[in-house]
């Protein structure tokens, strides 16, 4: 048997402790009675509480929130690729919280240009609004009387716009489909566009592609073939990291960082996370779930637990124009350097010159680096196993011949070590 339950008070509030029932009574607002089915009265007890908080006439009541008024029958959903759009404000003065309103009686959207691709990311800087599509980038104008002198009034169709006119940057070049690649320190700003196979950095000065000091061909390269690429700077030793990871291919990762100071790119890398960021000037990576705090022991050569060598590739070009025989290999620096190897244009190569530090010299290896002065000296033994024109070749015959010469030098010490400078002795040759 039904029963009607009449409710007196325009604002009051039915509640009921059991939820899942069948029927949920409509809210009549037009002073019509609720009607309360049988089977929905057998699964609960239904209450009904007025708004006012003491229940007298003039007491507080709670409030219900914003009220639409207005019904579009022609409602879609539309998704807008390269358009913006704001809400209300969030005063934290007075604690107003306008963030869930968008009028539609004011102009709350902006868009840029669609063929310059969607909109992948969106930062906030100052008096402006940085704006990453995947073929531009542009910034608009943030007017901050609308966001920060508003004591909890409403916007007014008559206020100034919040996002003002966009403008966009110089050259074409945007994010592609990579935000993750995006990092910031201080007014700089570093990211990729894998469309233009370039690493770029956007600062007061406007867009630079940094990729173009002297690493335009391995990142034209790499960002052909690489299917994710991410950023982060490492504030600990300042300096914009960058990871490419190829799913497919794992021998194709890099993690590859650029210094400003510099303005180069100053190392390669032998480890390759997920992910990394950092937080109160320390440096973090993750290794799958593992997450490891960079720079914070002493073990040197060691990424995720596993022990790695240190080398550095170096290119002697003093007149590249003539011949020379390269007679000996000089640097200054920490003991423990070791020459892997020295090649030159014309295929000549030379022996291994072991560090200064090595107790055992096998017998194909005629010299170590011996220490001068504080300077570690090396001679190069021609390593050619055939004679070429005009050239007398074998391990006793000093030097190696040719425009220039390619030396690799490593080091696998734990400890720090430091590599200053690295000459040659050479002479021009007579042939």
């Amino acid at each position: 048997m039904a029963y009607t339950l009449e409710i007196s008070y325009f604002n009051s509030v039915i509640l009921k402790p059991d939820t899942n029932v069948a029927q949920v009574p409509a809210n009549n607002l037009d002073g019509t009675p609720f009607t309360i089915t049988d089977a929905t009265a057998q699964s609960g007890d239904w209450h009904v509480e007025e708004s006012r908080i003491k229940g007298a006439f003039n007491e507080d009541s709670m409030g219900f929130g914003v009220k639409a008024f207005i019904t579009d029958e022609n409602y879609k959903l539309n998704h807008r690729f390269n358009a913006i759009i704001y809400s209300g404000i969030f005063n934290a003065k007075t604690n107003v919280n306008q963030t869930n309103e968008f009028s539609t009686a004011e102009a709350i959207t902006r868009a840029v240009d669609a063929a310059d691709g969607s909109i992948q990311k969106l930062y906030a800087e100052d008096t402006n609004l940085l704006i990453f599509q995947e073929d531009k980038v542009s910034r608009a104008l943030i007017d901050k009387d609308a966001i920060f002198t508003a004591e909890g009034q409403s916007l007014t169709v008559s206020g100034a716009k919040v996002i003002g006119q966009i403008v966009p940057y110089s050259g074409r070049f945007g994010i592609s489909k990579n935000p993750e690649s995006f990092a910031v320190y201080g007014n700089r700003k570093y990211f990729s566009d894998k469309n233009r196979r370039s690493i770029i950095r956007l600062s007061q000065d406007g867009i630079t592609p940094i990729s173009m000091f002297g690493m335009s061909d391995y990142f034209k390269d790499k960002l052909s073939i690489v299917d994710n690429v991410f950023g982060v700077f490492d504030e600990h030793h300042k300096k914009y990291v960058i990871c490419l990871k190829d799913h497919s291919n794992t021998e194709n990762n890099a993690t590859v960082s650029f210094d400003d100071g510099n303005n180069g790119w100053i190392s390669f890398y032998t480890y390759t996370p997920n992910f990394a960021f950092s937080l109160n000037s320390k440096y973090y990576t993750f290794n799958n779930i593992d997450l490891y705090e960079h720079y914070a022991n002493e073990a040197r050569n060691t990424f995720y637990d596993q022990a790695y060598v240190s080398t550095v590739d170096l290119i002697a070009n003093q007149t590249p124009s003539i011949v020379k025989n390269f007679h000996t290999i000089n640097y200054e620096g920490s003991s423990g350097w070791k020459m892997n190897s020295s090649v030159t244009d014309s295929s000549d190569s030379a022996f291994t010159v072991l560090s200064d530090d090595t107790t055992t010299v096998a017998s194909t290896i005629p010299v170590n680096f011996v220490r001068k002065e504080d300077k570690y000296y090396g001679h190069l033994r021609n390593n050619t196993s055939t004679n070429m024109t005009g050239q007398v070749v074998g391990i006793d015959v000093s030097g190696i011949k040719g425009f220039f010469t390619k030396v690799q030098l490593e080091n696998n010490k734990t400890t720090a070590v430091e590599l200053f400078s690295v000459s040659h002795e050479a002479v021009f040759s007579s042939n």
